[in-house]
């Protein structure tokens, strides 16, 4: 029996019963250990996914990887207890898996469906088709229904958010729900054999049953609600991002790393995807619809009650930080504000004995009074000056600049009294202009750092060259390179996504700063050397608006030239390969290509074009 088979019931029990267990080590020659979630039975994931662990094990060396089967809450123990080293689980224990441990997802699974193929998948709500009492989801109601488990995400919680919309509450309008746990087969076969009158389950469990003819599908009704458009048979619900495969924070980033460089390399024939029935492995995917379902049933993550103070720092981290300032500071001025209080109650009370005294000790309370504002200033200046980076403080330098020449301006006219207050009307004008700069900086670095889907609309291509220098001029200044910008005038629009299209000029002007910085480290001590110069120019052409980044670095050779489009072909010591792959990507995406020219002074010159949107194309004609 293998090793996985074997492994699974005893580490149920040591998850059960050893709370205190210590999590596997980090270092060393050793067994990595995959958790795998047994939706279908122990037998049917240690063939399914044993082979991929025999392929990880030839791949890396000195490391040894084990499938190990689990059922929901071992699996969820396991994890929690650090007892595995990665989890490969449903999207929706994934989630609820990322916020309780902090497991990090490092590629997901994906099928081929109709021909495509998809990195998604639904659940199938079903019942007899000779049952002509149930043709509709409101049919259910009082009837005995069949699910995994209350937190099967699959097996109940997909369903369970479609019955929502239809205004059916499973808990109140069924007769009874069975929660009959793994294999999922069960349920089919339960709904079969006339055990009960309907169920869910994972919508290709019903697929894969017919094909393997132990059911036949055409005996079966799905159920969905009239509204729902899907593109599959045997689907009733909202589609979600397929599992991940997901590393335990004790997990070397260097050990995922390789892994996921292995798994992204497997073919859809290879005899590991084969065996799991599957196409292959792709990059992480966006997993919002998943907390979109548990906020909609007000479940894991997003409990009715529960405080999700980690995902709040998470995403607002700013303005919690302002708020725990101000606050602080808001206690400070209280304290210092009582203290003030009592100690000048003390003092008015010596004013029947000494008048002088009480008007030279109120001089002096006032200097004290002065003095500690300007102490507490100075250590909130210091404060927030050491939580916000370099290069976002030079960008910010210009408007808070300005934004205290105007308010000093004003303070000194309202202390000399003169002038008409109205006057004031400028100043503060300047200022919230300013404000509204500083606040555009900002906006701009969290806009290309966030999430989201990709948009096509309008876009200026000379802005988007602006916008993306300003977030690595820093870096080419600190490093003693020339930056040039030749934007030709009156560009038409070209259509396409801003932050795409800004990710391209960053990391290929990115990519020139290191070549002629590490050019730059290579020349000899004392030898006078030319400064290293990068300049972006854009210009019309007949395929559209072209960008062209040109350095004076080292080049390529003919053979790198060709080749360096390629994923995970790189020339760095510690690089990955993926910038200029993601590039190539995005500018074929939007219609258009890239591509590198040697520079005859020597350097290199990578060039891509964006063509003209429609209604630009009809306005130049």
């Amino acid at each position: 029996m293998p090793l996985a088979a074997l492994l699974a019931p005893l580490l149920w029990a040591v998850v059960v019963l050893s709370p205190s267990l210590a999590p596997a080590k980090e270092t060393g020659d050793r067994r990595v250990l995959i958790g795998v979630l047994s939706f279908r039975g122990v037998e049917h994931a240690i063939a399914s996914w044993s082979p991929m662990a025999r392929y990880l094990s030839a791949r890396i060396d000195n490391t040894s990887f084990e499938i190990v089967p689990l059922p929901l809450p071992a699996l969820r123990q396991a994890t929690e207890k650090g007892i595995i080293d990665y989890v490969f689980t449903n999207s929706g224990q994934y989630v609820e898996l990322e916020e309780a441990v902090g497991i990090n997802r490092i590629v997901t699974l994906k099928q081929t469906i109709s021909k495509k193929v998809s990195n998604v998948y639904g659940a199938a709500i079903f019942a007899r088709a000779d049952r002509d009492d149930i043709k509709e989801l409101s049919d259910l109601k009082g009837k005995v229904f069949a699910a995994v488990s209350r937190q099967a995400f699959g097996g109940f919680q997909m369903a369970w958010r479609e019955f929502k919309a239809a205004g059916i509450d499973p808990f109140e309008d069924f007769g009874e729900i069975r929660f009959m746990g793994f294999p999922q087969d069960d349920i089919v076969f339960a709904v079969r054999d006339g055990i009960v009158d309907a169920g869910t389950v994972r919508a290709d469990v019903l697929d894969i049953m017919s094909a393997e003819n132990k059911i036949r599908f055409e005996n079966f009704r799905i159920l969905k609600r009239p509204a729902l458009k899907v593109h599959k048979k045997s689907l009733s619900t909202r589609i979600y991002p397929e599992w991940p495969l997901a590393a335990l924070p004790h997990v070397p980033a260097e050990l995922s790393e390789r892994v996921t460089v292995a798994l992204l390399n497997l073919k859809p024939d290879s005899p590991e995807m084969l065996a799991s029935g599957y196409t292959g492995w792709t990059v992480p995917l966006e997993y919002s619809p998943v907390h979109d379902l548990f906020k909609d049933l007000e479940f894991g993550p997003y409990a009715r009650g529960k405080i999700r103070l980690l995902e709040i720092l998470r995403r607002h981290w700013e303005w919690v930080l302002f708020t725990s300032v101000m606050l602080v500071m808001i206690i400070l001025h209280g304290i210092r504000t009582e203290y003030l209080v009592q100690r000048r109650t003390r003092e008015l009370s010596k004013v029947n004995r000494d008048l002088e005294h009480e008007i030279q000790e109120r001089r002096s309370a006032e200097d004290q009074v002065r003095q500690h504002e300007t102490e507490l200033a100075h250590v909130s200046r210091v404060s927030f000056i050491g939580e916000i980076t370099s290069g976002l403080a030079h960008e910010l330098r210009q408007p808070l600049a300005a934004i205290r020449n105007y308010a000093e301006g004003g303070i000194r006219r309202l202390q000399r009294k003169q002038g008409d207050p109205s006057d004031l009307g400028e100043a503060l004008s300047q200022i919230a202009e300013q404000a509204g700069r500083a606040g555009q900086i900002i906006a701009r670095v969290r806009g290309y750092m966030r999430k989201r889907e990709p948009r096509h609309e309008k876009i200026d291509i000379n802005k988007a060259v602006e916008e993306a220098v300003t977030l690595f001029s820093h870096d080419a200044r600190n490093t003693g390179i020339e930056l040039k910008l030749s934007l030709a005038p009156a560009l038409p629009a070209v259509m396409g996504d801003l932050i795409e299209i800004e990710q391209m000029i960053i990391n290929i002007g990115r990519n020139a700063i290191e070549a002629m910085e590490i050019a730059m480290s290579y020349k000899t001590s004392g030898m006078e050397t030319e400064p290293g110069r990068l300049e972006i120019s854009t210009a019309i052409s007949e395929g559209g608006v072209i960008v062209r980044v040109t350095d004076t670095g080292p080049g390529l050779t003919d053979e790198n030239l060709d080749r360096i489009w390629e994923p995970f072909m790189t020339t760095k010591e510690n690089g990955l390969g993926l910038g200029l792959a993601i590039c190539r990507s995005i500018a074929e995406a939007h219609g258009g290509r890239i591509w590198a020219e040697p520079v005859a002074t020597g350097g290199l010159s990578v060039v891509f074009n964006i063509p003209v949107s429609e209604e630009a194309s009809d306005n130049a004609a």
